[in-house]
C-alpha cells in the first residue's frame, strides 16, 4: 500500500549490487514511500510479512539478515534464529547474477540453497529504504520443472512416432538371424568345432544386445498402460531394496534405507515405479563399484514425497541433465535409455526425475506429487 501523496515513480532505482562480491555495498537510497512504509506500526506490519507466501528477508547494509517470514523459514529448512545474523549471499546459490536494486517489473532469478543442499530457483526483488534493504522472492522451481517436464514429453513424442516402425523392422530379421544362429550352433556341437562354437556365441551375444535394446526402444516409444492406487513410496522401495540386495552384498557395497513415515501417500502404478526405483538403484550400483556406500531415502517434501538415491561414485562428468537424453551412455554395455525410461515412467506418473551431481556424490531425486482424497485441500493421512 503506498501512503497518500506518494507515488511510485517518485523513487529512483539505482542499479548497485546488493549482493555480489562477497558482501553487501551500501546503498543509500532516499527518504521515498518504501522508507515511509517502514515507519508504519510494527505488529501489523510485522503480520502482514509473516502471513505473506512472499519469500522476504530484511538485510542491513553489510548485507546480514535481520528478519525473515515464515515463508523463507520453510523455504530453506531453517529457523529464522539460524539465519538471522547471517550474511544473505551465503544462502544463494555460488553462481548467478548479483542482486540488485530494480525496479519492480526486472526481477533476478538465482537459486536459494535448503539446509539439504538442495537448489531452489527463485525470481528476486530487491527494494532499498533507509535503514534497511527488502529481498523478495518467488520460488518458481515447480514452474521450472513443469516447463523441462513439457519439453521432455514432447521430444520424447517425436522420438517414440519415428522410431516405432524402425524398431519393428529390424527386430523381425533380427529374430530370423538368432533361430538360425541356435541351428548352426547344435551342428557345431555335434562336430565338436570349439573355435567355430566361440564366434558363434560372440554373434549371438551381440546379436542378444540388440534384442535388448529393441525391447528398451519399444517400451520407451510406445509405453504400456498403467493404474494407479494411492500408497506409500517406501513399498516399491523395500521391494527393490530386497531385490538387490544379494548383488551389494556380494560386490561389498553398503546400502542404507532411510524411509520417513511422515510422508505422504501418492498416487503411482506399482510396477512402473518400482522399474524406476530400480533404474536409479541399478544406476548407482554400476557407478560405486565394489566398496561403495548408496543410500535409498524416501522423504517428505513440499506438497510431494520425493525419492532420494544417493551414491559416492565419482560423480557425473559434465552437463549432469545429459543422463536423461536417449542413447547417452558413458557405460562399454549400456543401452543409454536406462535413465531416459525411468524420466518417460515418471512424467506419466505426474512427477519427474532430477539429479545433482558433484565429485564423490551424485543425488538422483524421483518427485511425486502428494495424493490428495477427492474434494480434500490437503494430502491423505
Amino acid at each position: 500500500m503506498i501512503p497518500h501523496g506518494v507515488s511510485m515513480d517518485d523513487e529512483q532505482h539505482p542499479q548497485r549490487s546488493l549482493v555480489g562480491g562477497g558482501r553487501m555495498a551500501r546503498v543509500k537510497a532516499r527518504r521515498t514511500w518504501r522508507s515511509r512504509y517502514a515507519e508504519l506500526p510494527e505488529v501489523p506490519y510485522r503480520a502482514i510479512v509473516e502471513a505473506s507466501p512472499i519469500l522476504t528477508a530484511a538485510l542491513d547494509h553489510d548485507g546480514k539478515v535481520r528478519l525473515v517470514n515464515r515463508a523463507m523459514e520453510h523455504s530453506i529448512g531453517l529457523p529464522r534464529a539460524a539465519l538471522v545474523g547471517r550474511y544473505f549471499d551465503e544462502l544463494l546459490s555460488p553462481t548467478g547474477p548479483d542482486l540488485e536494486v530494480h525496479s519492480p517489473e526486472a526481477p533476478i532469478e538465482r537459486g536459494l540453497v535448503t539446509s539439504r543442499g538442495i537448489e531452489r530457483r527463485v525470481q528476486w526483488r530487491v527494494v532499498a529504504a533507509e535503514h534497511l534493504s527488502w529481498v523478495f522472492g518467488v520460488d518458481v522451481t515447480e514452474a521450472r520443472a513443469a516447463e523441462r517436464r513439457l519439453r521432455v514429453v514432447e521430444q520424447l513424442a517425436v522420438v517414440g512416432d519415428l522410431t516405432t516402425g524402425l524398431a519393428h523392422e529390424i527386430r523381425n530379421p533380427l529374430n530370423s538371424a538368432l533361430l538360425e544362429l541356435k541351428v548352426l550352433a547344435r551342428r557345431l556341437a555335434r562336430a565338436e568345432s570349439v573355435a567355430d562354437q566361440v564366434s558363434v556365441e560372440a554373434v549371438r551375444s551381440e546379436l542378444g544386445r540388440i534384442e535388448r535394446l529393441l525391447a528398451d526402444f519399444l517400451w520407451f516409444a510406445r509405453p504400456g498402460s498403467s493404474t494407479t492406487q494411492p500408497g506409500q513410496l517406501s513399498s516399491p522401495a523395500e521391494a527393490v531394496a530386497r531385490l538387490v540386495s544379494a548383488e551389494v552384498a556380494a560386490r561389498s557395497i553398503k546400502l542404507t534405507t532411510e524411509f520417513d513415515p511422515s510422508a505422504a501417500p501418492v498416487a503411482f502404478d506399482e510396477d512402473s515405479v518400482r522399474q524406476v526405483i530400480f533404474n536409479l538403484v541399478r544406476n548407482a550400483i554400476e557407478a560405486v563399484g565394489d566398496g561403495g556406500h548408496i543410500v535409498l531415502r524416501v522423504r517428505a517434501g513440499l506438497g510431494t514425497t520425493e525419492l532420494d538415491v544417493v551414491d559416492d561414485g565419482p560423480g557425473i562428468q559434465g552437463d549432469p541433465a545429459r543422463v536423461f537424453v536417449p542413447f547417452h551412455t558413458t557405460k562399454p554395455l549400456g543401452t543409454g535409455l536406462g535413465l531416459t525410461i525411468a524420466q518417460r515412467i515418471a512424467i506419466d506418473q505426474g512427477g519427474e526425475v532430477r539429479v545433482h551431481s558433484s565429485p564423490g556424490r551424485t543425488v538422483f531425486t524421483f518427485i511425486l506429487p502428494a495424493f490428495h482424497e477427492a474434494g480434500s485441500d490437503r494430502a491423505a493421512p
